[in-house]
């Protein structure tokens, strides 16, 4: 065959073919003497039907595994001859079986700089008494007794309010629709006077007030994640509280200890919290060194990107946004109404998913990097944990969907990026913030 490469841009090519006609012929002699010795025809025994029969027959299927295979081969010859990391073959079939093109998707070439001793930036997980009593404190909050009160509104109180918003002179229920009235109008609402009930300012202006008393309270509107036409404005809600209620909080003592694990004291109990948070220390710490050595590789490298696999990442990426904002109560039509900076965002993130993806595989190339068998039955333990379910039933299922390979594949990245956290320089801020899990790391 006489194979010619031209490289395009994003990481595509075309793969240019021309098939020598005695290569044409002898592969199309042997695909239609597997028809031949395979075909069942009607007045003919199997394996004794004549070619003329057989090439009449089956023509169109002969020709479409012909050129099938000869592309295949082409491909094949090509990757050999160019070194080729082939990710796909784009377009339709060929349809000429001696000259054609094949357009391909190559893997992106990384040149991959030192990535050993990367200095990186994490926050501390220390865990303090005061990470201890925080625990404490929710779990004394989780068995509080709620009473009425008679008296006026406090942080932290339970209230049973009515209210109707407008916009200047417009109410609410006439600016939104019918799935977003409760932002408008609502009775018997349950709301915690705390900063981060219902809408930004809302519940600190409510303490003070009594059983029966009506108020105007004045918020702004954020600017995102709400319906545009309210998005950023001044909203007056007139707010009449129908019932206080407050949380009164067991004492932290054995009786409490008791409460939460049965025959545990309370020293026991901050034994075993403390416990609890130095496991959940060690898995954050991880994951923060993670991330921080790959934004701190990743800002070292600049390597055209395949589109047609950012592509596809953009749009499982928008799909899981949909998901997540769906499994959040978000509005069908407020879904609709931000589709383009959902698809921004999602691209966004998906082209720096698709770049550290190609990076980390080149670390695994690099350091030769496999998943074990001994590795492979602890993921699959800990989905089948995960999912509430036995690890036959998970393999089962990771047979169906060919699904090992994708685990190995996460296990080897999950281990090119410990090559990295090993053999960096780590920095630790006592003030530094958490990164959150899945935000955009730039």
């Amino acid at each position: 065959m006489n194979i010619t490469v031209e490289k395009q841009q994003n990481c595509t090519a075309n793969v240019r073919v021309q098939v020598p006609e005695a290569t044409r012929k002898a592969a199309r002699d042997a695909i239609v003497g597997a028809y031949a010795r395979d075909a069942a025809l009607p007045g003919f025994r199997k394996g004794k039907v004549p070619r003329p029969v057989v090439e009449k027959r089956f023509h169109d299927e002969i020709e479409r595994e012909l050129i099938d295979r000869l592309a295949n081969d082409a491909l094949g010859v090509a990757v050999k001859q160019e070194n080729l990391r082939v990710l796909s073959v784009g377009g339709d079939r060929p349809e000429n079986e001696t000259t054609f093109t094949l357009n391909v998707v190559l893997a992106p070439e990384v040149a991959l700089p030192e990535y050993k001793g990367l200095t990186i930036r994490v926050p501390s997980f220390a865990v303090t008494d005061a990470k201890v009593d925080e625990v404490l404190k929710r779990q004394q909050e989780s068995l509080a007794t709620i009473t009425e009160a008679d008296r006026a509104v406090q942080d932290g109180d339970f209230l049973k309010i009515d209210y109707t918003a407008k916009a200047g002179d417009q109410p609410l229920t006439e600016l939104l629709p019918e799935s977003e009235h409760f932002l408008a109008a609502n009775t018997g609402y349950l709301v915690k006077a705390v900063e981060s009930s219902f809408l930004p300012g809302f519940s600190a202006q409510l303490v003070g007030m009594k059983k029966g008393e009506t108020k105007d309270v004045t918020v702004t509107m954020p600017a995102e994640n709400v319906n545009e036409a309210v998005a950023g404005k001044e909203v007056v809600y007139t707010v009449t509280v129908q019932e206080v209620k407050e949380a009164i909080l067991p004492e932290l003592n054995d009786a409490f200890a008791e409460q939460v694990i049965a025959g545990q004291t309370l020293e026991g109990l901050k034994g075993l919290i403390r416990q609890h948070l130095e496991r959940e220390a060690v898995q954050r710490d991880v994951e923060q060194k993670r991330i921080a050595a790959m934004v701190a590789l990743r800002e070292k490298i600049e390597f055209e990107l395949p589109e047609a696999v950012v592509n596809n990442a953009t749009r499982e990426r928008a799909q899981q946004l949909v998901r997540m904002n769906m499994e959040r109560g978000v509005p069908q039509d407020m879904i609709v109404e931000n589709e383009e900076e959902i698809i921004k965002a999602a691209a966004d993130q998906a082209r720096v998913d698709v770049k550290d993806e190609f990076i980390l595989l080149e670390i695994v190339a690099r350091e030769n990097l496999q998943a074990t068998q001994e590795e492979m039955v602890r993921r699959v333990t800990a989905i089948a944990t995960s999912s509430r379910t036995t690890p036959q039933k998970v393999v089962k299922t990771l047979q169906k969907n060919n699904g090992f390979d994708n685990l190995r594949h996460s296990i080897v990245l999950a281990k090119a990026l410990d090559v990295l956290v090993a053999h960096a320089v780590v920095e630790v801020d006592e003030n530094m913030e958490p990164v959150p899990t899945g935000a955009p790391q730039d």
